[in-house]
């Protein structure tokens, strides 16, 4: 557990160096990290919107067509 204490740690001191480089890099490290976490965002929805389907009823997922008069 200690090693992945160390390793963020470690990795929070390289992105900082990084990105405290010049501007364009550090518009490179957010630029990647919205990127980063727009996908992780997108991929969690799905994942959660698969998971609750099975669990909702169906008439809460399915939409009734009007009749026209």
């Amino acid at each position: 557990m200690v090693w992945v204490i160390d390793n963020i740690a470690s990795m929070v001191e390289h992105f900082t160096t990084a990105a405290t480089t010049d501007p364009i890099s550090a518009l490179g490290v957010l630029f990647g990290a919205l990127f980063v976490g727009a996908a992780s965002a997108a991929f969690g929805g799905l994942a959660l919107g698969g998971l609750l389907k099975p669990l909702l009823p169906d008439g809460a997922v399915t939409r009734q067509r009007r009749q026209r008069p």
